[in-house]
């Protein structure tokens, strides 16, 4: 299998480009190394690791979808939260499926990833189940996470607090999807986008595709396209239809039945 793309952004704190899909995150500690999300599972992401550091690996999941867990079985156990353990599914980490997902990526087919490349889970996965109260030490620099639902209902951003850095996943990005099943309402994605607005004064923000910092000035905008859906909504629709909000490829994609909490 290929290895992943890594880019230093800060001593000890790498990105690690999934073949131009997933942006996964490493954090070496004194003691431990944090991966934050583990990609599609098309590419080497265990390997690169190794290049990079020998020490004892944690890993935490932004979310519950394929695209940030799809790796999972090349480590024994995966940090989640609550409350998007339900969409778990085995058959995201099976190699027919990381086979599709290589198959299906221009991206990682041009930087050399073959189908015939893509091996068996290592192992069968224990997802462990984390809350707002997590923390995590890795020796000199201490992890917690703050739940911001939205993208998924069990979305949450990874702070680093002693480097200035969050993780924040795909619950603030250009081309937001909101009408997944499992996303919450626009209503409910909104106190966390704004906690991530307020944080990015002072943090640098990482998110978990394409370019991969997120500046402050397009979180707020992402914010008031949402804060205009909701004033331009008189209350939600019985038949969910699916709209995107502006008309232009960043815009919030989401269902007319979940514009406001119920």
């Amino acid at each position: 299998m290929k290895k992943l793309n890594v880019t230093p952004l800060k001593e000890d704190i790498y990105l690690l480009d999934e073949l131009g899909g997933t942006n996964c995150y490493l954090i070496v500690g004194s003691k431990r190394a944090l991966l934050i999300d583990c990609g599609t599972g098309f590419a080497d992401i265990y390997g690169t690791i190794r290049d990079i550091t020998g020490l004892p690996i944690s890993v935490i999941a932004t979310h519950g979808h394929v695209d940030h867990i799809g790796g999972a079985g090349a480590f024994p156990e995966i940090y989640i939260h609550k409350d998007d353990t339900a969409f778990i599914n085995r058959i995201q980490f099976s190699r027919p499926m990381r086979m599709i997902f290589t198959n299906a990526s221009l991206a990682a087919k041009q930087q050399g990833a073959r189908v015939s490349d893509v091996k068996r889970a290592k192992y069968k996965t224990k997802f462990i189940s984390i809350d707002d109260n997590f923390t995590l030490d890795l020796g000199n620099k201490e992890i917690s996470v703050h739940h911001t639902p939205g993208h998924s209902k069990g979305s949450i951003a990874v702070i680093d607090e002693s480097d200035r850095f969050i993780f924040s996943g795909d619950n603030v990005c250009d081309a937001l999807w909101m009408h997944l099943p499992g996303s919450t309402s626009l209503e409910s994605w909104l106190p966390g986008a704004q906690w991530l607005y307020d944080m990015s004064l002072n943090y640098s923000i990482y998110w978990g595709h394409r370019k991969a910092k997120l500046e402050s000035d397009y979180i707020l905008q992402v914010i008031s396209w949402a804060k205009e859906i909701m004033a331009n909504t008189k209350k939600n629709s019985l038949i969910a239809k699916i709209k995107q909000y502006p008309d232009r490829e960043d815009g919030i994609i989401y269902r007319t039945s979940h514009v406001f909490g119920k």
